[in-house]
């Protein structure tokens, strides 16, 4: 869902590489999360409106695109988890494109402005979002630091899909079994920041990390229910006529889609990128001088 209305988070708007680089040393603890597009949400993909409305979700849909992958994976790659290992397979399908209850993020955030500034022909402003993670984790279950695989209220978090929970009523009973099972005094019930196992070299170079959420409910659960200070998130319009310069400019800095998805798919598309992105004539100009 594109949307022009303004967020308490906004925080103006980011028109060239020296405002990105003065975001990312001031901001240095943070997380960042680029979009091509004025969401003005932070929603992992199987809770999107837009992408409910394409395929009609159920309350068992999650829980069916999770089975659904587990049963065909083994014949596409070598790579497969564990039947149990339920965080390790919300990775592998994050990292190939299914819909999860995932949310990327990364440390860099020259990484995270490529992607809001990508598709620069659609003529539609980008976002770029910051957030402080150690503060998320605080305020939702007031632990210190960033939640890894044997974190029990992660654990929960990527089983509960299973439960096939109706999002309108929930399932109490069911969900404080589970939770008691994990050995939790309470249903988790808000975003969780973590840090992943880096399987593959894409997660590598672009320094990725995640957000994991329950079943999303508007005004009680979301990331911005939680943080409603600028200090700990906020937003960033990318104006689109600015995106053709911040693309260049990344690429002088090494972030491209070659050198983020370190595959013959990310030099292909590096090389068409060139093509079209190149100018035809060049000047070259004098170095800097301090």
């Amino acid at each position: 869902m594109n949307t022009d209305k303004t967020t308490p988070y906004d925080a103006g708007e980011i028109r060239d590489i020296n405002q990105i680089i003065k975001v990312a040393t001031t901001l240095s603890k943070s997380w960042f999360r680029g979009h091509p597009e004025k969401y003005g949400n932070l929603t992992p993909k199987i809770f999107r409106s837009e992408y409910n409305d394409k395929i009609s979700v159920r309350y068992e849909t999650e829980s069916e695109i999770i089975e659904e992958f587990k049963r065909a994976a083994p014949a596409l790659t070598q790579y497969i988890p564990s039947q149990d290992n339920n965080c390790s397979w919300l990775f592998l399908m994050q990292h190939h494109g299914a819909p999860t209850r995932l949310l990327d993020w990364t440390e860099n955030a020259l990484v995270a402005l490529y992607f809001a500034v990508r598709n620069f022909e659609d003529g539609k402003d980008g976002e770029l979002w910051a957030i402080y993670p150690y503060f998320l984790n605080k305020e939702g279950y007031g632990i210190d630091g960033i939640a890894t695989k044997p974190n029990k209220i992660l654990q929960y978090l990527a089983i509960e899909p299973s439960l096939s929970i109706p999002p309108a009523t929930g399932n109490k009973q069911k969900q404080e079994q589970l939770a008691n099972g994990f050995g939790l005094d309470k249903i988790p019930q808000y975003p969780l920041a973590l840090y992943p196992t880096m399987n593959f070299p894409r997660m590598v170079n672009q320094l990725s990390t995640f957000t994991i959420h329950p079943i999303p409910h508007s005004g009680e659960n979301t990331i911005p229910d939680l943080l409603k200070d600028k200090k700990y998130l906020v937003r960033y319009v990318i104006p689109h006529d600015c995106k053709l310069n911040l693309i260049s400019d990344l690429k002088s800095l090494g972030i491209s889609r070659r050198t983020l998805f370190p595959d013959l798919d990310g030099l292909s598309q590096t090389i068409i990128e060139n093509l079209s992105h190149t100018p035809s004539y060049y000047n070259r100009p004098y170095p800097p001088e301090f």
